[in-house]
C-alpha cells in the first residue's frame, strides 16, 4: 500500500486498509468498532465541507454569466457535472442507508452508532451476490456508475493532464492481485467485511466524488479566465495524513486548511501552532502520548480579516499492536521456509523493521528459516522506523518450533498391501509428507530391502537392483517383503531419514 508521496486521502484509504485487515485477524472488538464510527463521523464531515465549497463555487460561476459571455458553454458543462455528481453520490447514500436499515438500523442514543456494526453477511449479500440469487448485486453497480462518471470526466477535462490524473487515480477499479489470486474491484473491496468496515469505504467513495466534482468545476471556471476565486463562506477543516488509528508512540499527522481559499493567503493559527505552513495549509504533528481519545481545539484567521475560525482536532490513541499471521501454521518448522506475512495497524509496510533468526523479507511479506536454530521456541519482533529516521518498538510474538513429520514410504502410493513379485520387483520407492501444510517433495536416495530368509540388501538410489529382483521372484506367496531404513533428500539437499516402513506380501 505504500509507494511514493501518498495524498492525504490515498494515506487515510491505505490506513483504513490496515485497520480492517487487523480487525480480521482480531476478534472484532467494541473499541476498534468505535473508532470506525469515529472515523466515518469525521469523512462525512468533510464530504460535507468540500461539497459547500463547491456549492460556493458554482455560486462564483453563475455570478460571471451576468457580466462574462465567455462564461455561458462552461456553464452549462459544469451543470452537467452537478447533475452526474448529484446521481453517483445519490446512489451510494441509497447503499448505505439500505445496509444500515436491513441490519437494524443506528442507535441514536449512543451517538448514531450502528446497531449491526459487526454484521458480515447482509452486507455481503447486498453488495456481491447477484439478484439471480437473492442479492443486489450493488457493488457493481456503484462499480459501473462511477466509471461512467469518470469518464465523462475525462472527456471535459480537456489538456489538463493533472486534472486526468487525479481522476483516474480517484477511480481506478481494476482487478487486484491478492497472495497470487486475481479479484474483482468488488471482491477485494468488500468480501468478508463486517458492516462497520463497509461503511467508511463507501463514504470513502462519496468523498471521492465530491472532490473529483470540485476539481472538474474548478477547471471549467478556469476556462473563462477568473483568475481569483473569492468566496463568502469559508469553513476551517482538518484532514488527517496519517488517519486517526494512532499507535502509542507514534505520531498523529493532518493537514489543516480552509475549504476553497486562495492558496497564496496564509492564515493566522492560533490554538494549535502547526510546524509548517504551505500554501494556506497548516501541517500538524502532534505526538501521540498516553492511551485514549484526544480532542484539540484551534483557530484560524485571514490576514487582515477580524473573522475568526474555529476547529477541533479529535484522534484516538491506542497501545502499539502487531499482527504476525504465519501463512501455514501457528508454528515454525525446520528445513522449510516459512512464510509471515506481518502488518501494523497504522504503518506503511515499508516502515516496517523485522528482526528474529532466519528471518528474511520486506514490505509485510516475509518467511522464516528455523533449520539451524537449535531449541523449541524463537521469538520474532517487529519495530517501526519513524520519520526522524530512529525506530521503536511495536511488539514482538514467541513461535514454537517443530521439526519435520515423519514422511510416508511407498511403493504405486502404498506404504502397505499385496502386490505381485513381479510388480513389485520393478517398483520405484518414493516418500512423501501427508496432511503437512508445506508442499516439500522428496527424493529417495538410499533404503534397505528385508525379504524372509534373507539378509538384508542395502540399497543406492530409489529402485529395486537386480540382486533384489531375483531374490524377490523366487519368493512363496504370503512372504514379506521390507523396505526399511529409507533416506530421502528435500530440494534444499537436506537429508531425510524419518520415513516410514514400507511392508509389501508377496502373492
Amino acid at each position: 500500500m505504500a509507494s511514493g508521496n501518498l495524498s492525504p486521502r490515498q494515506k487515510m484509504i491505505n490506513m483504513m486498509y490496515l485497520v480492517l485487515t487487523a480487525m480480521l485477524a482480531l476478534n472484532v472488538s467494541k473499541d476498534i468498532l468505535l473508532v470506525l464510527h469515529k472515523l466515518d463521523k469525521g469523512m462525512e464531515a468533510t464530504v460535507t465541507t468540500v461539497a459547500k465549497g463547491t456549492e460556493n463555487l458554482y455560486r462564483a460561476f453563475e455570478a460571471q454569466l451576468a457580466d462574462n459571455p465567455r462564461a455561458a458553454a462552461p456553464w452549462e458543462v459544469a451543470k452537467e457535472v452537478r447533475t452526474r455528481t448529484f446521481a453517483a453520490y445519490d446512489l451510494i447514500d441509497k447503499t448505505k442507508l439500505d445496509l444500515i436499515t436491513q441490519t437494524g438500523g443506528r442507535d441514536e442514543e449512543e451517538d448514531g452508532r450502528l446497531n449491526g456494526a459487526d454484521n458480515r453477511d447482509v452486507a455481503e449479500n447486498y453488495l456481491l451476490n447477484d439478484k439471480s440469487i437473492g442479492g443486489r448485486g450493488a457493488a457493481k453497480e456503484i462499480r459501473e456508475n462511477l466509471t461512467a462518471y469518470r469518464d465523462y470526466l475525462l472527456s471535459i477535462a480537456g489538456n489538463d493532464e493533472n486534472l486526468k490524473s487525479e481522476v483516474n487515480q480517484a477511480f481506478d477499479f481494476s482487478d487486484v492481485q491478492q497472495e497470487g489470486k486475481k479479484m474483482t474491484w468488488e471482491m477485494a473491496t468488500f468480501s468478508e467485511l463486517p458492516l462497520a468496515g463497509i461503511i467508511p469505504f463507501l463514504t470513502d467513495l462519496q468523498s471521492r466524488v465530491r472532490r473529483m466534482e470540485a476539481k472538474a468545476v474548478e477547471h471549467l471556471y478556469s476556462s473563462i479566465d477568473a483568475t481569483t476565486i473569492k468566496f463568502d463562506n469559508v469553513r476551517a477543516v482538518v484532514m488527517p495524513t496519517n488517519g486517526t488509528f494512532v499507535t502509542q508512540g507514534g505520531t498523529y499527522e493532518a493537514d489543516v486548511f480552509l475549504a476553497a481559499y486562495n492558496a497564496g493567503n496564509n492564515p493566522e493559527f492560533g490554538g494549535i501552532t502547526p510546524s509548517a505552513v504551505e500554501n494556506g495549509v497548516g501541517k500538524l504533528k502532534l505526538p501521540a502520548s498516553g492511551i485514549g481519545e484526544k480532542k484539540l481545539t484551534g483557530t484560524m484567521q485571514l490576514p487582515g480579516s477580524e473573522d475568526v475560525y474555529t476547529y477541533d482536532v479529535v484522534y484516538t490513541v491506542a497501545p502499539p499492536m502487531v499482527v504476525i499471521s504465519p501463512t501455514a501454521m501457528n508454528v515454525l518448522y525446520r528445513n522449510v521456509d516459512n512464510p509471515l506475512e506481518i502488518s501494523v495497524p497504522g504503518v506503511a509496510p515499508k516502515d516496517l523493521v523485522v528482526s528474529g533468526p532466519g528471518v528474511s523479507g520486506s514490505n509485510g511479506t516475509y518467511s522464516a528459516d528455523i533449520t539451524k536454530i537449535s531449541g523449541k521456541e524463537v521469538t520474532i519482533s517487529v519495530s517501526v522506523k519513524q520519520p526522524d529516521g530512529k525506530t521503536r518498538s511495536a511488539g514482538n510474538k514467541l513461535f514454537r518450533i517443530k521439526g519435520l513429520p515423519q514422511a510416508v514410504g511407498m511403493v504405486y502410493k502404498k506404504s502397505e498391501g499385496i502386490m505381485s513379485a513381479s510388480l513389485l520387483s520393478r517398483a520405484e520407492v518414493t516418500a512423501e509428507y501427508q496432511d503437512f501444510p508445506f508442499d516439500l517433495p522428496l527424493q529417495v536416495v538410499a533404503f534397505e530391502l528385508k525379504m524372509d530368509g534373507q539378509p538384508p540388501i542395502q540399497v543406492q538410489g530409489n529402485t529395486i537392483p537386480s540382486t533384489g529382483r531375483d531374490l524377490i521372484a523366487r519368493l512363496r506367496p504370503g512372504s514379506t517383503v521390507s523396505i526399511r531404513k529409507i533416506v530421502a533428500t528435500t530440494p534444499k539437499g537436506t537429508r531425510v531419514s524419518n520415513v516410514g516402513i514400507i511392508s509389501i506380501d508377496v502373492q
